[in-house]
């Protein structure tokens, strides 16, 4: 397991005495439960020192107390520099097992995983992998969109909150948006798992919405690659959310039902002409103000 929020969920839960029974059932499946162990067994010996020194004590304490009233114990202190030994120990112990790769609106990346797999991540998307313990599990964590193309060896598996995808070498897309999960495979076979659903996909075969759709795609790679977003009957909403990430922008729409079905597509490289792709079957007028764009429909007499 990638180091996720669902893993880090657990580590604090753990941190807390708060699992419930399948809780720990998952944390001590961690990969790394035994060094966490380790980590919290060397926290319980931490003792801050004892001060006696020549009734230096009893000088500090009496001055604390005819200040503020109250005695701030060593007990205390103890526990706060535990706290900080236990936080500043995560963070290098997550830090030297996770790699994240995050992109922003309007950017695309292409990335190179530990067994030389090419990556090409869409806008405002993240993939994060454990470099340390690859060649054993070749495992992505996927939020977003990504195109993988996967190097021939053991097992991969790319991991998302909708399902997971699983394959030994072949070219294929991934989109995990919200409750939006695709898999396209373009060459090789892919093994599609979510909501107790098992599939496998051959080239052209597509995954959505919990269904297959065999030999319905004839291109080699998704649209997005080549800087273009396409659409067959999707609702004009989805369509909206597209542009905004593509474009780095805000779409408010005005007098319109966004539940609409669009089919067609628009560029990722001219909004003036990629506007015109959304507005024209719609009959919109487009307005921008800074970073909003407002596109209005006639209104009902």
């Amino acid at each position: 397991m990638s180091i996720s929020m669902e893993k880090a969920e657990l580590i604090k839960k753990w941190l807390d005495n708060n699992l419930n029974p399948e809780e720990q059932k998952l944390f001590e499946a961690l990969e790394d439960y035994n060094e966490l162990i380790q980590l919290s067994d060397k926290l319980k010996q931490f003792k801050a020192p004892d001060y006696k020194s020549d009734g230096v004590l009893e000088n500090i304490v009496a001055t604390k107390q005819s200040k503020k009233g109250k005695l701030i114990s060593f007990n205390f202190i103890s526990k706060i520099a535990a706290i900080f030994v236990i936080g500043f120990s995560l963070f290098y112990f997550f830090k030297d097992n996770d790699t994240k790769i995050n992109t922003l609106a309007s950017n695309k990346i292409n990335a190179q995983l530990p067994d030389n797999s090419q990556v090409r991540i869409n806008a405002l998307s993240s993939i994060s992998f454990n470099e340390k313990t690859w060649k054993d599990s070749r495992e992505v964590s996927l939020e977003g969109e990504a195109f993988f193309k996967v190097a021939k060896g053991s097992k991969f598996n790319v991991h998302t909150s909708n399902g997971t995808v699983t394959v030994l070498g072949t070219e294929f897309n991934v989109k995990n948006r919200n409750n939006d999960f695709e898999v396209i495979c373009y060459e090789g076979s892919v093994l599609v798992e979510s909501n107790n659903i098992s599939e496998t996909l051959a080239p052209g075969d597509y995954f959505k919405s919990g269904k297959i759709f065999r030999n319905n795609i004839n291109v080699s790679s998704p649209s997005w690659i080549n800087n273009e977003s396409s659409f067959k009957s999707e609702p004009f909403i989805k369509v909206l959310q597209e542009f905004e990430r593509q474009y780095d922008v805000k779409v408010k729409v005005e007098n319109m039902d966004t539940s609409l079905l669009f089919t067609g597509k628009f560029i990722h490289n001219d909004i003036e002409t990629a506007l015109k792709a959304l507005t024209l079957p719609f009959n919109l007028v487009s307005e921008q103000n800074n970073n909003t764009i407002i596109l209005k429909g006639e209104r009902k007499k």
